[in-house]
């Protein structure tokens, strides 16, 4: 057994590191669906509501919740790559280990804090947009 693990060790923490992203995305994305749905069955019941008691409600603005899901989800799989790119590495035990480890997470590092910056900034653009702030800025810079 010790020589099978020896001469196999690469192969087998990759067929581990494929199990654990299938069993991730199996189990998580099916539950994701369904709280995504069942958030949009919620907010279609409060909109007939609203139009039965009379009350014109604004359609929904996603906006935000695509400028907050991009600074999650770009971080999160820069570092996904990076660490998978560490593990294949570590597997096939190349001399340059090191080297494009640092080079990976160096990488995702920038990648993820321009994601994380560019959000938030999108986010707090997109708030003085719903208070109307944008507008008092125009003018005073044209002055």
């Amino acid at each position: 057994m010790a020589d099978f693990l020896k001469d196999h060790s690469n192969e087998i923490m990759i067929v581990c590191l494929v199990a654990m992203v299938m069993t991730t995305l199996i189990v998580i994305i099916p539950q994701l669906l369904r709280w995504h749905q069942r958030m949009q069955e919620l907010r279609h019941a409060e909109r007939l509501k609203g139009i039965e008691q009379g009350l014109s409600m604004p359609p929904p603005d996603d906006r935000f919740r695509a400028a907050g899901r991009t600074a999650i989800v770009v971080p999160s799989v820069a570092v996904i790559v990076a660490g998978t790119v560490t593990c294949f590495m570590g597997a096939y035990r190349s001399e340059n280990v090191l080297a494009v480890s640092i080079a990976a997470w160096s990488v995702a590092g920038i990648v993820s804090l321009a994601a994380i910056t560019g959000g938030v900034a999108l986010v707090g653009r997109l708030a003085q947009i719903d208070a109307g702030d944008v507008e008092e800025q125009e003018h005073f810079t044209r002055t």
